[in-house]
């Protein structure tokens, strides 16, 4: 599993091509600010119901055996544990079996649980890996020593489209839950993408427009067109839907590197 490195959506595209002409003088909203408190509150009563889990190495898993209201999971290291983003799931008490799906968009999808006889697995995509208890004694010392965090990462994609020569452009932002401002303009070729800094957002009823520092950069979208604008020059776009293409976006781009907070993270 790969190692903690760092700390993820569809835009509504809007009726008519925009014609516009600004100035870009307003900078984009700042990202949350990394002084900001992110720590999550997990009580000893909450650390009562986990069950510590692993691989062997290095990866813990701690998650509400019970399957609690609250779908308590978290990933990291056993020395810092972040909250992972559960999505849905299911148990059945006779059994004694659970799961738990999680956001990790490396994959198409990704659940813990706990199976029939005692076993327990991680699915990452196709992928099935084997973890083991950790005994109560061990895990207790390492859930009273971690320090618990709220979900690593705090984005999501907003926009996508390409030429006819393999060009991306990449629009994300923060998450709803955390102000769902701070937008980014990346562009390049698959793997080799770069950010381009910003001075600008425009967004009204008729579309939304992201400016470069320069202000010679233009990025308009639509309901269905989507153009770049450098100086005179416009080419046109092909949106590529988000919905449809998330495990690209996240791995194969070259946007995010490291870590997503994920157990799934090296997929």
């Amino acid at each position: 599993m790969r190692a903690l490195a760092r700390s993820g959506g569809g835009l509504a595209f809007l009726a008519a091509l925009v014609a516009v002409t600004f100035v870009a003088t307003t900078a984009t909203a700042k990202p949350k600010k990394k002084n900001e408190d992110d720590s999550e509150a997990v009580t000893d009563e909450m650390k009562k119901g986990f069950v510590v889990l692993t691989d062997g190495q290095g990866t813990v898993i701690a998650v509400d055996k019970t399957w609690g209201e609250d779908h308590n999971v978290f990933y990291g290291d056993g020395k810092t544990m972040y909250r992972q983003r559960v999505h849905g799931g299911g148990a059945d008490g006779g059994a004694g079996t659970w799961d738990y799906n999680f956001w990790s968009p490396r994959v198409n999808s990704a659940s813990v649980g706990a199976k029939a006889g005692g076993k327990y697995v991680l699915y990452c995509g196709d992928d099935e890996t084997a973890l083991k208890k950790v005994p109560d004694a061990d895990a207790k010392k390492m859930l009273d020593a971690a320090v618990w965090k709220k979900p690593m990462w705090h984005r999501q994609a907003q926009f996508l489209a390409r030429d006819d020569r393999g060009t991306y452009y990449y629009v994300d932002r923060l998450r709803d839950d955390y102000g769902g401002k701070g937008h980014r303009i990346f562009a390049g070729p698959k793997g080799g993408m770069k950010e381009l800094p910003m001075t600008n957002v425009v967004a009204d009823s008729k579309g939304e427009i992201y400016a470069t520092k320069r202000g010679e950069l233009r990025f308009v979208t639509t309901s269905d067109a989507a153009s770049w604008i450098n100086g005179g020059t416009k080419t046109e776009l092909t949106i590529v839907p988000i919905e449809d293409n998330v495990p690209m976006i996240y791995r194969d781009l070259g946007v995010y590197e490291g870590s997503l907070g994920t157990p799934c993270d090296d997929q």
